[in-house]
Formats: C-alpha cells, sequence, structure tokens
C-alpha cells in the first residue's frame, strides 16, 4: 500500500519526535510512505490538488486544521487516515483513533474504512463543524502564540474574553427551509468538541446529516450556565437550546460576522451549508468500524 504522509510542523507546537516514531512503524507494517511538510495555512490543500497520484491513502499528522485541509485536497476514493498530534483533535476523539504512534500506525496498516460525511461551506468541505457567534469569535480571539505554549488554554482564555459581548448579535438561520432566530450557533457532524467534550448526543459522523444547535436566549449568565453543562455531555438539554437535524443550513444574516471550520477562521457571514455530496473513507479500528454499523 503506497501512503502520503502530510505533515504540519506547526500543530501542536511541532511533533518531530513522534513523526519519525510513526513513520518507523509505518515501515515496520511494510508500508511505503512519502512524506510532505506543509510550509503555510492552506499548503496541504494546495500541494494535494497538484498531485494526480494520491496513492492509496493520504494520512493527515497534525490538528483538525491540517485533515480539514487534507480533505479538501483529497481525490475520490482516496483513503483518509490520521495521526492527530494537535491541540484538540476533535474528530481525532470522535473516531478513538490513537495518539499513541505505534498504535496509530496499526490502526493505518490493519484497520478498516468507515465512510463519514464532511458538510460543505461554501466552496470548502469541514469535517466536525461550523460555529457563528460566541463560537466564532472564540476562535478569532484565539492567541497563536499562547496556544503554542499553553494549548487547550489559549482558547480558555478566549473564551473568557468573549463572554461579554454574548447576545449582542441575533441571527436569522433557514434550518431545511424553516427559520429561527437565535444568538450563536453551533453546526457539527459529530458528538465531540473541543477535544473529548460531547456536544450533541444526537450527531452521528456516519450518517448523511448534520445536527444544529441554536442557542436562543441572550445574556452572558445565561451563557456561562449552558457551557457549564457540556462537561455533563447534557448542553442539548440546557433552557434556550434547540437541536435540530439538518441537511441544509443557512445564515442570512449580511455583516462582518466570522465563520469557524474546524477551529480555524473560514470567512464571514452570509453562510450556506450543506452535506456533501458523497462520503470520505476514514481508516479505523475494527472496533470503532463496528461501532457505526
Amino acid at each position: 500500500m503506497k501512503v502520503l504522509v502530510i505533515y504540519n510542523p506547526a500543530a501542536g507546537g511541532g511533533r518531530e519526535k513522534l513523526l519519525q516514531q510513526f513513520l518507523d512503524a509505518l515501515d515496520q507494517h511494510g508500508l511505503h510512505t512519502e512524506v510532505y511538510r506543509t510550509r503555510a495555512p492552506g499548503d496541504a490543500t494546495v500541494y494535494l490538488r497538484g498531485r494526480d497520484d494520491q496513492g492509496d491513502m493520504v494520512i493527515a499528522v497534525g490538528g483538525d486544521g491540517t485533515t480539514n485541509e487534507v480533505i479538501n485536497g483529497l481525490n475520490p476514493g482516496v483513503r483518509l487516515g490520521i495521526f492527530a498530534t494537535g491541540t484538540a483533535n476533535v474528530l481525532g476523539q470522535e473516531l478513538a483513533l490513537p495518539k499513541d504512534p505505534h498504535r496509530a500506525a496499526a490502526v493505518i496498516a490493519q484497520g478498516r474504512a468507515l465512510p463519514i460525511w464532511p458538510g460543505r461551506l461554501h466552496d470548502k468541505r469541514f469535517v466536525m463543524m461550523v460555529g457563528i457567534g460566541y463560537d466564532a469569535w472564540v476562535v478569532e480571539g484565539v492567541d497563536l502564540a499562547l496556544k503554542q505554549k499553553i494549548g487547550k488554554g489559549a482558547y480558555v482564555a478566549a473564551m473568557l474574553a468573549n463572554i461579554g459581548r454574548y447576545g449582542s448579535r441575533r441571527y436569522r438561520v433557514r434550518i431545511d427551509g424553516d427559520e429561527h432566530d437565535c444568538y450563536s450557533l453551533i453546526v457539527t457532524n459529530g458528538r465531540c468538541y473541543g477535544g473529548s467534550f460531547v456536544l450533541s448526543q444526537q450527531a452521528d459522523i456516519s450518517q448523511p446529516r448534520f445536527q444544529v444547535l441554536l442557542f436562543q436566549r441572550p445574556g452572558r449568565w445565561t451563557l456561562i450556565r449552558t457551557l457549564l453543562h457540556l462537561p455533563l455531555g447534557r448542553i442539548e438539554r440546557a433552557k434556550g437550546v434547540l437541536s435540530l437535524p439538518a441537511t441544509q443550513v443557512e445564515v442570512l444574516m449580511q455583516a462582518n460576522e466570522p465563520v469557524q471550520a474546524d477551529g480555524d477562521l473560514t470567512g464571514f457571514l452570509p453562510a450556506s451549508l450543506q452535506v456533501d455530496s458523497e462520503p470520505v473513507p476514514v481508516q479505523v479500528a475494527e472496533s470503532v468500524w463496528h461501532r457505526y454499523q
């Protein structure tokens, strides 16, 4: 099996030692590997789109942003492998992907391909989620230098800094034809959020649908009480949160408001989202594959 490894040296502060251990383990499994080190944001997508032959599998080594870039350059039918070395690794948590390089290599060599359904935001795919309102302000407010030093702590700092803004914007959202108002929203493919937190009990990344969480009550104390449900995996039960399945979502507001996808800023409103036209086969452990059957 021919494997192309896309490595982001900036993800998680750099993981050269882990990368080499991972490559050695792949070699022990008899896999022929080629490595490309990304040089700037968006580079993985550009590089992959320039390659007609991507091999049998492309492995994203980095965080959710690296995986996002890879799936936007991945040729149809090529499997996606993941060695999660980033800060949050939400997709890695969703699919129980090992962080140990030897176990991760074993999944690549011996696992099975699970079809997952990305979403599409305008002309780009996203893997896990899109956030608008508070969620996007947090991503926009993350200090990248601080993120390199303390990882997830930089997101906590940005969350605290933006609590006071919650409720200052109201959004009109059309979900499969029905219109709703909210003060923030998250469109998610999977259950996990921010790493191992469970955002939605109803989401299923193996199905061609989103789960949309609408935060419909304003006020900083409302937001704080809502966020307290997150560690318990019960945020969909919080007062003022409406959770709906969807295949198409439109945010109609015309404003200079940021949109985040898979943990990176990706543009501004208005936004139109839909489930992608075909799934992406992702290499997972046998036990994980059976869980989704």
